[in-house]
């Protein structure tokens, strides 16, 4: 018995002698080398797995950057939307005040 894992990105298969065993990302298997049919795919390197800036890293910080400043906005017209609210409460109470007949 030997433990594959696959360090790679995606799922990937080794055909055995009783079927395809799927590895996904991360995950590993004992298999009998024995039982294995053809050649083991790439599984990738245990190193390249355990680099934490890997080939999305930039475009995930953008990401969570570009999801901060959208929530800011968000928190900021929520702000913006009660005080006109409120002033428009106001201007129709005036309005229905002005507008009201004298007694």
């Amino acid at each position: 018995m030997k433990t594959f894992t696959n360090y790679a990105q995606g799922t990937r298969g080794i055909r055995t002698k009783t079927g395809m065993v799927w590895l996904d990302p991360g995950q590993s298997e004992k298999i009998d080398t024995d039982d294995i049919v053809g050649e083991v795919p790439d599984l990738g390197k245990k190193a390249d797995a355990e680099r934490e800036d890997g080939p999305d890293a930039g475009e995930f910080n953008a990401l969570q950057q570009k999801v901060a400043d959208l929530t800011k906005q968000v928190e900021t017209l929520t702000g913006e939307n009660k005080a006109l609210t409120k002033d428009k409460a106001d201007l129709t109470k005036q309005v229905e005040t002005l507008t009201k007949p004298a007694k």
